[in-house]
């Protein structure tokens, strides 16, 4: 089935007609597709999991790591700043969903010094698949009546690689391109997670397959600079210092395109 999993053609997209992306999280879009984004003023940039608490009265690992925020902040309207800066700077439109990130809707502070950290993201993680799977058709209820409403005809959407909010999306994209027609749908290898985790990358084209689609390979005929490219992902103040040496990764690796064609 490897070979099946995606074909050695390619496909050359210019962009034509209005460019739509499918980002996760507010930023998702700048660390998979920020050299297409800057080459392409214009685009409609769609965030599903834009919120959470007004007021985050005990910050989760992600936030605390952040080194920006104080119990009590609002986290999100910070983050949706950082993320009209870089969206306005691509000259791209922002809209977005509104569902909480993971982190708020499923994280537990470890109740013992004892417990590890890789353990309690593991029990958080299977009490997030439980809890999601009614999530799912909110979602999807959402993201098509947003892309339905918008003109662009060529959507690039997540592959869905590690992170639970990525898999989650992922599977709705996969939906609508199934569902909704006169589009055209190219699913992006999620960075950093694509350059770091190739078990991930192959499992999220496997699920792909099994949705019905086969990948042929893609690429854009313009793509902005890696300067370019920086200086959107500078805009993310507050999430640079959780990425680390992810950013450089995401800055530094190609962003790599698979036209998503029904099979039989």
């Amino acid at each position: 089935m490897e070979a099946a999993l995606a074909s050695t053609d390619e496909v050359v997209l210019d962009g034509a007609g209005q460019l739509g992306v499918v980002s996760p999280h507010m930023d998702d879009a700048v660390l998979s597709c920020g050299r297409v984004l800057s080459a392409h003023p214009g685009a409609q940039v769609v965030t599903v999991f834009s919120g959470g608490p007004p007021r985050v009265a005990k910050l989760p690992p992600w936030d605390r790591k952040s080194g920006h925020f104080k119990p009590g902040d609002d986290v999100m309207k910070a983050r949706a700043l950082e993320d009209e800066e870089a969206l306005a700077l691509a000259g791209a439109g922002s809209h977005r969903l509104g569902l909480w990130d993971a982190q708020y809707r499923g994280w537990r502070a470890p109740a013992s010094r004892a417990v590890t950290s890789a353990l309690v993201s593991k029990l958080n993680g299977a009490l997030l698949w439980l809890a999601d799977r009614g999530l799912a058709d909110e979602l999807y209820a959402r993201l098509r009546a947003t892309v339905e409403a918008l003109d662009a005809r060529t959507w690039l959407v997540p592959l869905g690689l590690a992170h639970i909010d990525h898999r989650l999306t992922a599977r709705a994209c996969l939906r609508l391109a199934h569902e909704v027609a006169g589009r055209k749908w190219v699913a992006y290898e999620d960075l950093p997670y694509g350059a770091l985790r190739p078990t991930d990358l192959v499992r999220a084209k496997r699920r792909a397959y099994r949705s019905g689609f086969r990948l042929e390979g893609a690429r854009f005929a313009h793509e902005g600079s890696t300067s370019q490219k920086a200086a959107l992902l500078a805009c993310y103040r507050s999430q640079l210092p959780c990425l680390g040496l992810e950013a450089e990764v995401a800055l530094e690796s190609p962003e790599v395109f698979h036209l998503l064609v029904k099979r039989g």
